[in-house]
């Protein structure tokens, strides 16, 4: 399989094993649900007004790019920022989510940190020890360290194994998900 894993590809294994085998075995879109239409307008609408300068309220001035696209060893992903410290030789992926806070960050998005930290370790040559996610209802910017990414390699396997074996997998444990799911049809639970 020379399939390139995206971050979407790992959150939506995260949310559900199932929404992989829908998209890259029965080759079915995925449609946004109206909550991720409201976050993509948001998301858009946040980057025309400012340029995000006062996300990073402490230490040194960072450079900043968007929309950063990094591929290396069969991942790809377009990562929304990426702020450099340079005399460091550190980068920091931030991800914008509209949404408030949760009481605890949420493994679609530490797993998405931890692909974007790969890729910038790996494609642009910088150390990422941790990096941003700005939660916009709440206005919280909330600092995640990396760590380790077997947890990333792993899933990886798992993502590939669904998709080279075309083996249909169990539906996530929480059934609240599959209320807005554009699969749920399908999937009968």
């Amino acid at each position: 399989m020379n399939e390139l894993l995206t971050a979407a590809d790992f959150m939506n294994y995260e949310y559900c094993p199932r929404i992989v085998y829908f998209i890259h075995v029965l080759k079915q879109p995925q449609t946004k649900s109206p909550k991720q239409n409201k976050g993509l307008e948001k998301e858009a609408l946040f980057k025309r007004e400012t340029n995000r300068t006062k996300i990073i309220k402490k230490g040194p001035v960072l450079e900043k790019k968007y929309n950063v696209l990094l591929e290396y060893n069969g991942f790809i992903t377009k990562v929304d920022c990426i702020a450099f410290n340079k005399e460091q030789g550190e980068a920091y992926p931030i991800q914008l989510k509209y949404s408030f806070k949760p009481k605890c960050i949420y493994l679609t998005q530490k797993v998405q940190l931890m692909l974007e930290s790969y890729l910038i370790e790996n494609v642009l040559k910088y150390k990422v020890p941790y990096g941003y996610i700005k939660y916009v209802k709440s206005n919280v910017i909330e600092k995640v360290y990396i760590g380790d990414n077997s947890l990333l390699f792993e899933r990886a396997a798992l993502i590939r194994d669904i998709i080279g074996k075309e083996s249909f997998p169990n539906a996530t444990e929480y059934k609240k998900r599959c209320v807005d799911c554009c699969y749920r049809r399908m999937c009968n639970g």
